[in-house]
């Protein structure tokens, strides 16, 4: 038994007559009977009788058809949600996990601008976790695509720069660091500054920027803006962080550039990347955006010679 001859059934369940459902069917005449006989075989049951020029459905015919009209109504809808999915036409579903910094600002406008751009209507499934988080579910295939973090580069994985987020200074007014107009390395060798935890990507890219112009003395302990924030806000420490919509929620918090040194005056920044693994089967809709974004939102540099931390 096959998918085809169920079809077939039903079409000659619905007109009784095997040549006007041969030719709606668009097959001879001897295939459907030879696909009838080969399915009343195989059920051990006879599905029609003749009557004249025309075929009726006995009564197991009638009962079959029951099951074969839900079967197949199940099958239809799938085949459907599945083609929604891929989205051929104007529709299509994407599962993307974000970090939490881009989600509020950066994947919202690159939804819109992408549904404008392709003229779709497409789902976007969007969750929010850790960049390792991002990575393993890439990996694993539960995402289609992430923006995060540029993490261990993994067989198949592919990053395009989407975002650069600026590397600040956070203190709290009283500081002394706080009347100067902006800061340097050097300016932070007596305070111990905290920063983000080593366990994640931005933090061991943090870490090694920091080593290489004397900073050994940092605290490597958070996970994200907030915390680090909310302690410079207060005074407590002196946070090392980048710039994100969290720095705007934070009462009381005063922000400083960092720059390399005093004379060049250039600016750290971390990128963030939109990554995909090439390895894992896309539908259309996801590789089409995955191309939107490398023609359209390749990070352009935010300043003439930006350095890059990651």
């Amino acid at each position: 038994m096959n998918l085809s001859q169920l079809y077939y059934f039903r079409k000659l369940a619905e007109l009784q007559h095997y040549a006007r459902a041969a030719q709606e069917l668009h097959i001879t005449q001897p295939s459907l009977s030879n696909a009838m006989s080969s399915l009343e075989a195989e059920l051990g049951v006879a599905l029609f009788q003749k009557v004249g020029r025309n075929s009726r459905l006995t009564k197991y015919g009638r009962e079959f058809l029951t099951y074969v009209n839900d079967g197949l109504d199940v099958i239809d809808r799938g085949v459907a949600v599945m083609k929604s999915y891929a989205g051929s036409d104007d529709g299509g579903k994407i599962d993307l996990g974000c970090i939490i910094t881009v989600q509020t600002d950066y994947v919202p406008r690159l939804l819109r601008d992408y549904r404008t751009f392709a003229a779709c209507n497409v789902t976007m499934n969007v969750r929010e976790d850790t960049s390792s988080v991002l990575a393993e579910s890439l990996a694993s295939g539960s995402c289609d695509v992430a923006i995060g973090a540029r993490g261990d580069d993994r067989p198949g994985f592919e990053y395009i720069p989407v975002v650069a987020q600026r590397v600040i200074v956070a203190m709290d007014a009283a500081s002394p660091l706080a009347a100067k107009e902006f800061l340097v390395p050097e300016d932070l060798a007596d305070v111990q500054p905290i920063t983000y935890a080593d366990s994640i990507p931005l933090g061991r890219a943090m870490k090694a920027m920091l080593a290489s112009h004397g900073l050994t003395q940092v605290t490597c302990s958070y996970l994200d803006e907030s915390i680090l924030a909310g302690f410079a806000a207060n005074g407590v420490e002196v946070a090392i962080m980048v710039d994100t919509f969290f720095l705007r929620s934070v009462e009381g918090v005063v922000v400083r550039p960092l720059y390399n040194n005093a004379r060049e005056r250039r600016s750290f920044y971390h990128r963030v990347y939109l990554a995909y693994n090439r390895l894992s089967y896309h539908i259309y809709r996801v590789d089409h955006f995955i191309d939107y974004v490398k023609a359209h939102k390749v990070l352009v540099d935010p300043e003439p010679d930006p350095l890059y931390i990651d």
